[in-house]
């Protein structure tokens, strides 16, 4: 039989299946596995260990005990090897902030949107994750997988992927192929599709500063003593306020003596991008008013995706509850991550921040990095990249090619561990990662699969 026609009658099983489709990815969805606390997360590897068998695969656990890697393999003595990526832990969730219960997996009718799935991990990345193993499910039901699979399933990665890249180069002379995908829903509202190439590295980190030697009270008082005693939380301000200028530039020494600029191949995609990014969808998808430079074209984009940037996530000092409170807090406590491009790497971010507090003189504040991990870059040229905009035309879709992404995710265990390329994508529209009201649409779950399974035979070309 001709792939072509493959391809159509495993479209045509998701057609027919598609409720159960659903209903199995709800499932996955209801099941927690929140990283920051441990919950569930064993339970759900077991699932996914489980989806790897059900498809004829053999599976490992690696890693930490109680966030275990789920390593799978799946032989078609098929010429070609695809190792995919995945996560299936997610963030914390304010219940009270949902509209549904987050991990109720409700389908709900949003204004624009049409029925949804509410849940948290719906687009980042569970939901993906369960039409993935939907996918190939269906693929092994109607004849058999295109190529060898490897499943590199993580879940720690909404808490830095602590133990994953000391599994990745354990386990390096099994880890070859044609190259990595991780795949998710990668469609805007308004249809539009994206491709990135490229991710900043990321450093998270957490800042103490506590009365002592340096001023301040060493336990929380009035705060009529400020009149006498100063205070750590004026202390912590000011020494964040040390780190960047008023247009957020960064101020610390040196910062920016290894940022690399785009290259040839990566300014003709910007000038590409360019003609086609609305700006003012752009703001829109961010839920913002403007842009915090005022540039825009070129300019915007490689301000935004090559420069290294600082942001506080959090500030928590003394009383902040109902009614007033007079105190003088004792400490003070801020949350930062740090993002980086090519070619800066972790140990210098953490190095030059250290060197600039201390010559700032706030050598008292206490510095605990959380996590960090290093930048990834793949090929626009590399044979993954262009089947998998194949696969998008298929569907009418000319994808927006981004050199560079702003977020942060461990691909750089393949790129620059292994020297593999790496892609990530797929149809199929979600929203709110992270927030309250997580979603992704039910007919984008339908899109995503059916793309799937185009690019695995694609690929296997």
């Amino acid at each position: 039989m001709l792939k072509t026609e493959i391809v159509k009658k495993i479209h045509a099983s998701i057609d027919e299946n598609f409720s159960a489709h659903l209903e199995s990815c709800q499932e996955f969805l209801r099941q927690k596995s929140i990283s920051a606390t441990g919950e569930g997360i064993k339970e759900t590897a077991r699932i996914v260990k489980d989806f790897i068998t059900e498809i004829g695969g053999e599976t490992q656990y690696f890693g930490e005990e109680d966030f275990p890697i789920v390593f799978g393999k799946v032989n078609t003595e098929s010429q070609k090897t695809l190792i995919i990526y995945g996560m299936y832990d997610v963030q914390p969730v304010d219940e009270h902030k949902w509209t549904s219960p987050p991990f109720g997996a409700e389908v709900k009718n949003l204004p624009n949107l049409g029925p949804c799935v509410i849940a948290r991990g719906a687009v980042n990345s569970k939901g993906a994750l369960a039409g993935l193993f939907n996918v190939l499910k269906s693929i092994v039901k109607v004849d058999r997988l295109p190529l060898n699979i490897i499943f590199t399933i993580e879940g720690e990665e909404e808490i830095g992927s602590p133990h994953f890249e000391s599994f990745i180069r354990e386990h390096r002379n099994e880890l070859n192929g044609v190259g990595v995908v991780d795949f998710d829903f990668y469609e805007e509202s308004n249809k539009e599709v994206t491709l990135h190439l490229g991710l900043k590295g990321i450093v998270y980190l957490d800042l103490v500063c506590r009365g002592g030697k340096k001023g301040g009270p060493t336990e929380s008082l009035h705060s009529s003593v400020s009149a006498w005693i100063s205070s750590p939380v004026w202390r912590l301000i000011h020494a964040l306020g040390t780190l960047v200028d008023d247009t957020e530039r960064i101020t610390i020494e040196g910062f920016y003596d290894n940022v690399a600029l785009p290259g040839e191949t990566d300014m003709e995609l910007l000038k590409k991008l360019e003609e086609t990014l609305d700006e003012k969808a752009f703001l829109k998808e961010m839920k913002a008013l403007c842009f915090k430079h005022k540039l825009g074209g070129v300019e915007l984009l490689q301000k935004g995706l090559y420069e290294p940037i600082i942001n506080i996530d959090g500030i928590h000092a003394g009383y902040y509850g109902k009614g007033t409170k007079t105190v003088l807090p004792r400490s003070a406590a801020a949350k930062l991550d740090i993002r980086f491009g090519p070619n800066m790497e972790p140990e210098e971010v953490i190095e030059k921040f250290k060197k600039h507090l201390i010559q700032k003189g706030y050598d008292d504040i206490e510095i605990t990095v959380r996590d960090n991990y290093t930048w990834s870059k793949t090929d626009f040229k590399e044979e993954i990249v262009q089947k998998f905009m194949a696969a998008y035309s298929d569907y009418g879709r000319n994808p927006e090619i981004w050199p560079m992404a702003t977020w942060a995710a461990p691909y750089f265990v393949f790129s620059r561990i292994l020297r593999m390329p790496v892609v990530s994508g797929g149809l199929g529209h979600g929203g709110r990662q992270h927030n309250p009201d997580e979603y992704m649409t039910v007919e984008g779950l339908r899109d995503f699969e059916k793309f799937v399974v185009t690019f695995l035979f694609k690929l296997s070309e």
